[in-house]
């Protein structure tokens, strides 16, 4: 059987999950805690150095990297499939996957940190605060994660995070008013790669900023959540201390969202 070390709320494990069910793969679910820092521990480092999740183990072998892990899961459960019909569609299904892939991937975690995030890293010591930057091994995630806890919403790269996901919103807005999904007609990679970072947005009451502008994204955000997928692989995983987390975030995030984005 497949196993999936993942998280509970990790943009990149619900990547994986929500592709799993939806090409219907059997798999074992291995929750990682990334805020204990169980990803930094050695037996986790063996299967992945990069500490992070999710890391896909299918007999002895070891693929990592979500997007790969995705579309390692659509050549080996080949139906359904989740692949566009048109060489076009599929273009534009891996474009979609590439621009997740950098930057809204790192912008989802400049935003995640600076808000749902930080109130518990400033309840560190000075010295576990050190500790947690010193066991990640990835430069520029340190950089990012150093700068947002520093000075919160007011980092200048805040300001950037939520002037990528305008255009990515406002992108798909687009690409919506021509097709029912974002690389095409039927439901694809591309749906199930954006479903854990839109639903972010949400969490983090961001979401609310582009309602009025962006009808065809909430369609397709509503008809997202009514897939069986949602409530398995997303809604059922989250624990009462996940829920606690976001619920910390009030309406300031949107309005500073808004202020950035000069539509105050």
């Amino acid at each position: 059987m497949l196993i999936l070390y993942d998280g509970t709320t990790s943009v990149c494990g619900i990547k994986a999950r929500v592709t799993l069910f939806e090409k219907g793969l059997k798999f074992e679910s291995r929750n990682i805690d990334l805020r204990k820092g169980e990803q930094f521990a050695p037996d986790y480092l063996t299967l992945n150095p990069n500490a992070v999740v999710p890391t896909l183990i299918d007999g002895d072998d070891i693929i990592l990297e979500s997007s790969v892990i995705i579309q390692y899961l659509e050549d080996i459960g080949p139906a359904p499939s989740l692949l566009p019909e048109s060489p076009l569609d599929r273009a534009r299904m891996r474009l979609c996957l590439k621009r997740i892939d950098d930057p809204i991937h790192p912008a989802t975690g400049t935003l995640t940190h600076a808000t749902a995030f930080r109130p518990a890293f400033l309840k560190k010591t000075p010295e576990e605060q050190k500790a947690h930057f010193a066991d990640m091994p990835d430069p520029a995630r340190r950089a990012r994660q150093e700068a947002v806890y520093r000075d919160g919403l007011e980092a200048p790269i805040v300001a950037n995070a939520i002037r990528t996901f305008d255009k990515f919103v406002r992108d798909a807005e687009t690409a919506l008013a021509q097709h029912d999904y974002l690389a095409g007609p039927a439901y694809s990679l591309a749906d199930a790669a954006a479903t854990p970072y839109i639903t972010r947005l949400n969490a983090l009451k961001l979401f609310t900023v582009w309602q009025d502008d962006c009808p065809r994204i909430i369609d397709w955000y509503d008809r997202i959540r009514a897939r069986p997928s949602y409530q398995a692989m997303i809604t059922d995983y989250l624990t009462a201390e996940d829920i606690a987390r976001f619920d910390v975030i009030d309406d300031s995030t949107a309005e500073k969202a808004r202020e950035i984005l000069g539509r105050k």
